[in-house]
């Protein structure tokens, strides 16, 4: 069981590198060797922000030791070592992306609308939403993703409360899982499991995924590492716009890619 996919911007990584090199220098320069060594062992609230532009594409990150905005979120961190110090903060702004990608998603539609209670539920026990940046990949970050989605659909079945709401939720998501189904066909075209896929694809919770949707992980983690993107889809897991073709809006109003 799986959902159209998420990807990482591919500047992002390296954007985490280098705020957590200047938060590090930062941090360094503000307090003396002894209480910095006594400080360190203990986690510093700092803030940081993603910054989109109007079609949410990715532009750059920020982290600052003041919340400077409203959007900013804060980061705990543990800064002893930079290498510490990145993967911590890796860990938390790659949770705070997919967060942003969950929520763009729910304007498409509730995926995960069709489940029973029972499936759902498995789902949420296979998909740890927890980002382990010492170990991530593409395959962990789809799974970490649905993790978030079935979360997301359960807190929005405890809103509604209603059979008819996700009758019609259920309705609205059904372009989503045409759009899964081509996704589906173009992987079963690729042919057969890449074997020189980043070896982390196939350990921990992403081992425990049905064989069927890790030969997508499979077709997906092949497309972001050589391409740095999906065929049918942008990072968002949204359909690449047609040439000539207008842009489509969500059912909120969110401009959106036009599908098919």
């Amino acid at each position: 069981m799986h959902v159209l996919p998420v990807g990482l911007p591919v500047l992002l990584p390296g954007m985490v590198a280098l705020e957590a090199a200047k938060l590090k220098l930062q941090l360094n320069a503000a307090v003396s060797d002894r209480l910095r060594e006594a400080m360190s062992r203990h986690e510093v609230t700092c803030y940081a922000r993603l910054h989109f532009d109007t079609r949410g594409g990715f532009k750059t990150l920020t982290i600052s030791l003041e919340r400077l905005s409203a959007e900013d979120f804060e980061v705990m961190l543990s800064w002893d070592t930079f290498g510490l110090l990145r993967y911590r903060l890796e860990e938390q702004v790659v949770a705070a992306y997919l967060n942003c990608a969950v929520n763009r998603r729910l304007k498409w539609g509730r995926e995960l609308a069709h489940l029973d209670d029972e499936a759902l539920e498995a789902l949420r026990l296979r998909c740890h939403s927890r980002i382990g940046s010492d170990r991530l990949s593409n395959t962990h970050l789809q799974e970490a993703f649905l993790g978030r989605l079935a979360d997301a659909e359960v807190a929005e079945r405890q809103r509604d409360g209603s059979k008819h709401r996700r009758l019609q939720a259920i309705k609205q998501a059904k372009p989503l899982q045409e759009l899964l189904e081509a996704e589906r066909a173009d992987a079963e075209l690729d042919g057969a499991r890449h074997p020189d896929l980043n070896g982390s694809n196939y350990y921990g919770v992403a081992a425990k995924a049905p064989e069927e949707t890790r030969k997508i992980y499979d077709y997906r983690a092949y497309h972001a590492e050589r391409r740095e993107g999906f065929p049918l889809f942008d990072i968002w897991g949204e359909p690449w716009p047609k040439r000539g073709r207008p842009r489509r809006v969500a059912p909120d109003g969110q401009e959106v890619a036009k599908a098919g």
